[in-house]
């Protein structure tokens, strides 16, 4: 009895770790792996003159139609004036989202463009839809190096 009981819970502990999905997150970096399209250096401080690459991992794919990419000033507990916002449109098919862009010098946007600064300090970067905030995450950027 107490083996079959055993044998039971063990087939629904497994059953429901292999349900279990990721929590949405923000992931920055400075390199863009291609081959796996994914950050491959992930850090929440950076130089104004760094590439930044960022990248809303939702763990399974997107159940909404349109997703909204926000900068503030501030940190996540005190968030204040919106910098710049965008809504994209995203689709079922999708399980994360990379935000990156080209720089007018060439290469990847440097952190004092994707993020609009101008002067060290701290943003947040918020990923929502219809109004609900799904994941954000606060970036520290200090002078440049």
């Amino acid at each position: 009895m107490k083996k079959s009981l055993f044998l039971l819970l063990l087939a629904f502990g497994l059953l429901f770790s292999a349900c279990s999905v990721e929590e949405p997150s923000v992931v920055c970096g400075r390199e863009w792996n291609p081959g796996t399209q994914v950050v491959a250096d992930t850090a929440s401080e950076f130089a104004l003159n760094d590439p930044l690459i960022v990248q809303f991992r939702y763990g399974k794919n997107f159940d909404f139609t349109k997703l909204t990419i926000a900068f503030y000033e501030g940190t996540l507990a005190a968030k204040g004036k919106k910098i710049w916002d965008r809504e994209v449109p995203v689709n079922e098919k999708l399980g994360s989202y990379t935000l990156q862009g080209k720089s007018k010098s060439g290469g990847l946007m440097t952190v004092r463009e994707l993020a609009r600064q101008k002067h060290p300090g701290t943003v947040v970067v918020e990923f929502s839809t219809e109004g609900r905030v799904l994941a954000s995450k606060e970036l520290n950027i200090t002078k440049n190096k």
